[in-house]
């Protein structure tokens, strides 16, 4: 398509780490990722399933999962779930998510994904494993710059699209 001026605005993707098993994961960040875990949960006995993540993609899906009667795990690599809260904040949501059933772990690093039975083992530093049948990784987003990187577009800090303080690129218009 030609244009006179183009603005780019192709906004993020989930963050999935170099992991070993990483592939065999399920993120969450549209309705299409929505309707795949639905659809998976429909085919598939789900009985155990481990959450990465304590942000609120995590928080939401574990409560979901909690409601389907799935027994969940929730993995936060922090202190504590929602960094952005204070401790004490922090501190009533991890005992309304034990009160609700979601076994919260904090404090560990997750290392791989392996093969288990017709699941997964979620692997953390330290050779503590968690079987699951669904794994969902809810660590974040990272920019979504496949399209300025493709058309060589300056990229900067963290793959973000690097632009000048008018907010232009390094392609004019």
């Amino acid at each position: 398509e030609s244009y006179d001026k183009l603005l780019l605005s192709p906004g993020a993707k989930p963050t999935q780490p170099e992991l070993p098993g990483v592939g065999q994961v399920f993120t969450l960040r549209t309705v299409e990722d929505t309707l795949r875990i639905r659809a998976y949960l429909d085919e598939h006995p789900v009985r155990r399933a481990v959450v990465v993540g304590g942000g609120f993609i995590g928080l939401e899906m574990a409560e979901n999962l909690v409601h389907a009667g799935v027994h969940t795990t929730l993995l936060q690599r922090g202190a504590q779930v929602l960094p952005p809260l204070d401790a004490d904040m922090a501190a009533e949501i991890h005992a309304y998510l034990r009160g609700q059933g979601v076994e919260l772990r904090l404090g560990v690093r997750v290392s791989g994904f392996s093969p288990q039975g017709d699941g997964l083992a979620v692997e953390l530093e330290g050779g503590e494993r968690f079987p699951a049948d669904l794994v969902l990784l809810g660590i974040g987003v990272a920019p979504d710059t496949e399209l300025a990187r493709r058309a060589g577009l300056a990229l900067g800090v963290k793959g973000a699209i690097s632009v000048d303080g008018q907010m232009r690129t390094s392609a004019p218009d």
